[in-house]
């Protein structure tokens, strides 16, 4: 598995995937599903964004925190994030910064202690639905629905978290 190709996109009995092309279309795509995740039914109890710092994504958008929070309100439900350069996702989302002080319950925030074999360069997993960044030079995204896929970017994504240390803390102290 060469680096943040995942799962095999032609492993037997998978689906075809939905492509797009683009960085408005990779943004608009993860915009489109994080502000639908309140109306989905099953819900998910876990929504995981894996990416170096997150500076492409719409994560300082306020329809965004309004979706997210009306999806966090449901008892059990978690947003995990696991990147390398939190303090760059500082920086390029201020908003997202203050809105997660008041889930930080519900959020968490990880960095791999190791190199990942096969980390993706973008990925949304929420659902029956995933959404990966293939490349960041023509913005090539893949839509996923497969079972055996979302199967292995959970099994994948569940390795990583055994490598990974909390970070990104809500709120720092300080004299």
């Amino acid at each position: 598995m060469n680096a943040g190709d995942g799962p095999a996109p032609d492993a037997p009995g998978t689906r075809a995937a939905e492509v797009l092309i683009g960085r408005e279309a990779w943004v608009q795509a993860l915009r489109t599903a994080l502000t639908a995740l309140p109306a989905l039914a099953p819900a998910p109890r876990e929504v995981l964004l894996w990416g170096s710092d997150f500076g492409e994504w719409p994560l300082d958008e306020p329809a965004v925190h309004a979706a997210l929070s009306l999806w966090l309100r449901e008892p059990g439900r978690r947003l995990v994030l696991i990147g390398h350069d939190f303090d760059a996702t500082a920086r390029r989302h201020p908003r997202l910064t203050r809105w997660r002080r008041d889930w930080s319950h519900r959020i968490e925030a990880w960095r791999p202690t190791q190199p990942v074999q096969g980390e993706p360069m973008g990925l949304l997993l929420c659902g029956e639905r995933c959404w990966q960044l293939l490349d960041n030079v023509h913005w090539r995204t893949r839509i996923v629905s497969d079972a055996p896929m979302l199967r292995a970017w959970r099994e994948q994504s569940d390795a990583c978290l055994q490598r990974c240390e909390p970070c990104w803390p809500p709120t720092t102290l300080g004299l």
